[in-house]
């Protein structure tokens, strides 16, 4: 059983959207898992997507590192680059298997408004896994299972009214930064917005000064469950 698990639409877009967050839960001490619905195998410029694929999975897989997520908590699904579809029998009992296999406590995905058409289809295809994951339906993808808590990140479209903020401790926000460089791919040409540098904190900063200050990472809450957050499995306070 898993504390948390993260779906990505692409590599990069977890700590975009959630990367000081994920590097909370893993100096907490929680279980973290990240599921790469594709492998931005379209988003590298002059490259064969074949090729580009197994580029952005090595990043993700040392960006995650820099996350304090082990090699052994991702999962790449290889889902097609810009054909997600929650409407794809096969996209959505791989996205049910692994959410009833990994059993999370909290599940992150990107919110619904956002500005990418991938975005857009990757939160409504893992939103069709979740309300699934308690059916008595696809009993060959496992046993069932409800996660009590869902939190929409943004990546590329802000959320309007955010309903959970995260506070970030200087250490995650390095972490995030640190985790953002490794996407060499992604970094963009001369004179274009480079989000490895300040740009990558930029939103963090917004979200900080419209509440208290600091570093912040903001959430549409889809589903509440356990607020602030349970201790990890496991643990017994003394």
């Amino acid at each position: 059983m898993t504390d948390v698990l993260v779906f990505a639409p692409h590599p990069d877009d977890e700590t975009l959207g959630c990367g000081g967050s994920i590097a909370h839960h893993t100096a907490m001490g929680r279980d973290v898992h990240i599921v790469f619905l594709t492998s931005g195998e379209q988003g590298v410029p002059s490259t064969a997507p074949e090729h580009a694929g197994l580029l952005r999975e090595r990043e993700a897989e040392t960006a995650a590192g820099k996350l304090g997520v082990a090699s052994d908590h991702i999962h790449f699904l290889r889902l097609p680059d810009g054909g997600l579809s929650p409407a794809d029998r096969s996209q959505f009992l791989s996205v049910l298997g692994i959410l009833r296999q990994a059993r999370p406590e909290v599940v992150y995905l990107p919110h619904e408004a956002d500005a990418s058409h991938d975005h857009q289809q990757a939160h409504l295809l893992v939103w069709r896994a979740l309300e699934k994951g308690a059916s008595r339906s696809y009993p060959d993808a496992g046993p069932r299972h409800w996660a009590p808590t869902v939190l929409g990140y943004e990546v590329w479209s802000a959320i309007g009214v955010p309903t959970f903020y995260q506070s970030l401790q200087p250490a995650e926000t390095e972490a995030k930064l640190s985790a953002l460089a490794c996407y060499s791919t992604q970094v963009k040409g001369e004179g274009e917005a480079d989000y490895a540098s300040e740009g990558g904190l930029a939103l963090a900063r917004f979200r900080g000064a419209m509440t208290s200050g600091g570093h912040r990472e903001a959430f549409a809450v889809l589903r509440l469950g356990a607020l602030p957050w349970p201790p990890p499995r496991g643990h017994h306070p003394a």
